[in-house]
């Protein structure tokens, strides 16, 4: 089949990979007439340009249709990807939730917090017209809406999609970072009811016996309605409230009608769709002491793909570098074979630019940390040596071994590099290191994929861990012995992404060393998921 797409494609030259990626897209989704297309293209094929291509060919393409509306939707799992495409491509339309956007008028408020306010407020008050005529957010969103490329990330995406219904379905989705929809579908399904959301917002008495059968029982009959009728109060103590009001009142009020209604619009969502056998109910321990919570996770996710995602797309792309078995990320998502087509393209940076060396110093399971974990800790510290006028990058996968080798290197010239975060500063730690003028080196359990340390931000990185999902987290086991393969796939994509972290470009360069002994059972069982290209770096 012969393409015409070089007047929809987003720069002067095409890439050879990219001019691949697009035809095989084009070829499935119109030729063929596939509804999917997976692309998994190494770091530096320019998947974002070939998304937007392929999208714009489609979309002046497809016939109109009552169900699909003109344009396309990109999607992405982090918002600093999210930013990256307004930064790209001009033509690009953003939303981020109302709560990044700073009020017009009250100035120490986010959108979102005056949006709870105006529910009261006079219709002729400055602050409603200001509020009302020049929302930042709101003219954002129309902006959003009313563009035919409009990016934004999942959890908006599917949230105003799912409960507000002002985003529509249009003719082209592309999921961006694709790898991760399994697990954004499955936070987002997830139910968590609270001992003390329920004692003390919704007045309810908990339950004295949770079991899997009783409880949900429970929510139905008796939590579930007290929800719905905590929402009519709310907004009954809205209305009655009036400019006299304080705003702090109000804004209390309005927090809570908020955190009550989504908190029902799920259960809605929940209870309509639970069965027993694909749900596992886990009790834990809250902050507040003598409080528990019950979290519902679903197994299988490929229930709910259709419902809160692919209904928005007549045709839909998956990118990612990391699919690495298309069968099973498939399957996981509930695409049916004859539906969807594949392709894999490999990164055109020169393998000798990203080495991978495999450095065995002892086992990291739970069995054989303690025994390992000083080891690894001199293999550290020779790395930092080596490297010591370049920054780097510590993969920990754990925060246990995180915090383990920051507290245990005591040589001051390498501890003072050393950068960790926790869960509430990781942005402004990472901000750190790519401002400093010093050799800063990170030290993390979560920066495996979603960051950018081109150049001289990360000139070697180190893998302390084969990152294997927690087989203490019964979701995890149920659905490895559900979808074969599985297990291995989600530990070969964390691998791939870590090591894709630090050579951005042609000309960048950076040494990969990864320390964890299990390395070599675990590539030689799994072996062929593993891209070509990411077996060529290996040393």
């Amino acid at each position: 089949m012969k393409v015409n797409y070089k007047k929809y494609f987003p720069y002067k030259e095409v890439r050879a990979e990219q001019d691949l990626a697009i035809k095989f897209a084009i070829d499935s989704l119109v030729t063929s007439n596939k509804r999917f297309v997976i692309i998994e293209a190494g770091t530096g094929v320019g998947k974002s340009a070939v998304g937007l291509t392929v999208s714009r060919y489609l979309d002046n393409l497809l016939p109109y249709d009552d169900d699909y509306n003109k344009g396309s939707y990109f999607i992405t799992t982090q918002k600093i990807l999210q930013s990256q495409y307004e930064k790209d491509f001009s033509s690009m339309r953003s939303i981020y939730s109302s709560k990044n956007y700073q009020c017009q008028y009250h100035k120490k408020n986010d959108c979102q917090t005056s949006q709870q306010l105006l529910r009261t407020e006079n219709r002729s008050s400055p602050f409603f017209k200001k509020c009302t005529i020049d929302c930042v957010y709101k003219k954002r969103k129309k902006e959003f809406l009313d563009s035919s490329e409009s990016v934004t990330n999942f959890p908006y995406f599917i949230t105003e999609s799912t409960f507000s219904k002002k985003i529509t379905p249009r003719n082209v989705l592309v999921v961006d970072e694709a790898h991760n929809t399994e697990a954004v579908l499955s936070k987002f399904v997830e139910v968590v009811v609270s001992q003390y959301f329920c004692e003390k917002i919704i007045k309810e008495k908990w339950p004295a016996k949770i079991t899997p059968a009783n409880f949900v029982k429970w929510m139905r009959n008796v939590y579930y309605p007290k929800v719905q009728s905590q929402v009519l109060y709310f907004e009954n103590q809205i209305e009655k409230m009036g400019l006299s009001s304080k705003m702090k009142d109000l804004q209390s009020i309005s927090m809570k009608y908020d955190m009550i209604k989504n908190h029902g619009d799920k259960l809605t969502k929940f209870l309509k769709n639970y069965s027993p056998e694909n749900w596992v109910i886990e009790v834990q321990e809250t902050e507040r002491r003598g409080y528990k919570k019950v979290i519902y996770r679903a197994i299988d996710v490929s229930k709910f793909s259709e419902e809160y995602l692919f209904r928005m797309g007549k045709k839909v792309i998956f990118m990612s570098a990391t699919i690495l078995d298309s069968k099973t990320f498939a399957a996981s998502l509930g695409i049916p074979e004859g539906e969807y087509d594949s392709i894999s393209i490999q990164s055109p940076f020169d393998p000798k630019n990203r080495p991978i060396i495999q450095t065995p110093i002892g086992y990291m399971n739970s069995s054989n940390i303690n025994h390992s974990l000083p080891k690894m800790k001199k293999a550290v510290e020779a790395i930092l040596k080596a490297h010591k006028n370049e920054k780097g990058i510590i993969h920990c996968h754990t925060y246990r071994i995180a915090r383990y080798l920051k507290f245990n290197i005591k040589n001051k010239e390498l501890s003072k590099r050393i950068l960790i975060h926790n869960s509430e500063d990781r942005d402004a730690i990472l901000n750190k290191h790519m401002t400093s003028k010093q050799p800063t080196v990170l030290l993390s359990p979560s920066m495996s994929e979603g960051i950018d340390l081109k150049g001289d931000l990360s000139k070697f990185q180190i893998i302390c861990k084969i990152p294997y999902p927690y087989l203490g987290d019964p979701i995890i086991k149920k659905r490895m012995n559900k979808h074969r393969g599985w297990y291995g796939l989600q530990t070969a994509k964390s691998i791939v992404q870590s090591c894709g972290r630090s050579v951005r470009s042609a000309d960048d360069s950076a040494v990969t060393y990864i320390l964890d002994s299990d390395w070599n059972t675990f590539y030689q069982k799994n072996k062929n998921i593993f891209p070509e290209d990411f077996i060529k770096c290996l040393v």
